[in-house]
């Protein structure tokens, strides 16, 4: 009864030293398990993601780096993940460090002989810089308003030991601070001074003066009506500051108006006409004539003459001018000018009054003063729109002295006007 009593104590014994040794060897296959793996020929980084793929490897690697090294086609049976890994690895800088169930892959030279540690979390040792946007403006509503011109950079050290640690350096460059002085609009840089040109155009609007009044002919009237005048020109000179001296070059044409009516009458009486004569001799030797006459009576005759036409007086003019700048900015100015201008005429058409039938007749040159003397003042300002461009917009009152047509001739008619003027000014 003894001896069946030990039997089954050594079987027991034996199953249990088998079930530890099967199970060891389980385990150990488990964590070490013989695999089988081949891929084409790719980036490191490929190769790497395909074992944990393939086998859910736990493989902590850089892309950013591993990206960069190109592999062969590489295939094996029944070999161990650190077999597999060395034979990937193999020609490069690059190795392997088991720490927990994890295997770190980085350059040789930063492995760290530790034990195998359990790792907390997975670590990503790149470094990363972050610029932010240059002169970033936060908030606009506050009266004080930060400008950070900061170059951030982030740095992750790894320090494999028991426990992985993760450090974070922040370095932060030039802070300042500014007040915040509204809207405003970036002018660039403008060129404001030295010789300039400056072509023009302008409009004109136009009133007579009449010396002695019009010309009133015997039952009849004259009168002119001012139109239009427009000039087209181009200005020279020099800016320093706020002085600006120049010469003008421009051609003018003056319109008018021109109306005539005339009112003639003849008849209205009689005319006598003889039908016979005769006469008588006296004693004394002295003779009478006696006539029959007759009278006609000559009806009354009315003429009314009308006419209208557009007078044209045309002349090319030279002028000096000077201007004063009293208000100056950056890219705004106003200025005064004045100005003394020479008009020579080149040209005439339309029509005049006259004493005969039909009352009126073309200009001739003849009866038109050949030169004139203007002078000139105003206000103008001037915009920058470009770098060497000024949009000067302008207006003038001009008086032209003396009568514009010939003191021989009874028609004295004395010119003023409002110049508008607009113009283009480039800096050389």
């Amino acid at each position: 009864m003894e001896l069946d009593m030990k039997y089954p104590k050594l079987i027991i014994t034996l199953l249990l030293f088998l079930t530890v040794t099967l199970s060891q060897r389980a385990m150990a296959q488990t964590f070490n398990p013989l695999i089988s793996f081949s891929v084409e020929s790719c980036t490191l980084d490929k190769a790497l993601e395909k074992l944990f793929v393939d086998y859910e490897l736990n493989i902590a690697f850089s892309k950013a780096e591993l990206s960069k090294i190109r592999i062969e086609s590489y295939s094996c049976s029944y070999k161990s993940v650190e077999e597999v890994l060395t034979d990937l690895l193999k020609g490069t800088d690059y190795g392997f460090k088991k720490i927990g169930k994890q295997y770190v892959i980085k350059k040789n030279q930063q492995l760290v002989n530790v034990p195998d540690a359990t790792i907390t979390q997975p670590a990503d040792p790149r470094i990363e810089i972050v610029k932010p946007k240059t002169d970033s403006v936060v908030p606009k509503a506050g009266e004080v308003i930060h400008i950070y011109d900061t170059v951030q950079v982030i740095k992750t050290v790894m320090r494999y030991d028991t426990v992985v640690k993760v450090q974070h350096e922040v370095q932060t460059d030039t802070v300042y601070t500014v007040k915040y002085q509204g809207w405003q609009i970036p002018w660039p840089k403008f060129r404001n001074n030295g010789w300039f040109m400056t072509p023009s155009v302008a409009l004109s609007s136009v009133s007579f003066k009449h010396e002695g009044g019009m010309p009133e002919p015997e039952n009849g009237m004259v009168d002119v009506t001012p139109s239009f005048a427009y000039a087209i020109g181009l200005d020279g000179g020099y800016k320093h500051n706020r002085l600006t001296t120049g010469m003008n070059l421009s051609y003018r044409s003056v319109r008018y108006r021109f109306l005539l009516e005339q009112t003639t009458f003849d008849g209205d009486y009689y005319v006598n006409d003889t039908l016979d004569a005769y006469y008588v001799v006296h004693p004394t030797g002295d003779t009478t004539y006696q006539y029959i006459l007759d009278s006609t009576y000559v009806p009354l005759t009315t003429t009314n003459f009308a006419y209208r036409d557009v007078n044209r007086l045309d002349y090319l003019s030279v002028s000096l001018f000077a201007a004063y700048d009293f208000v100056k900015m950056e890219h705004f100015r106003a200025f005064a000018k004045a100005g003394i201008s020479f008009d020579f005429l080149v040209g005439q058409a339309g029509s005049l009054n006259a004493t005969e039938t039909p009352f009126h007749a073309p200009i001739t040159r003849d009866q038109v003063e050949p030169t004139k003397i203007s002078f000139y003042g105003g206000l103008g300002v001037a915009f920058k729109v470009a770098d060497r461009i000024e949009l000067v917009p302008e207006v003038h009152y001009r008086v032209t002295q003396g009568s514009l047509y010939r003191a021989d001739f009874p028609f004295d008619m004395r010119m003023r006007m409002w110049d508008f003027r607009l113009g283009l000014t480039y800096y050389l």
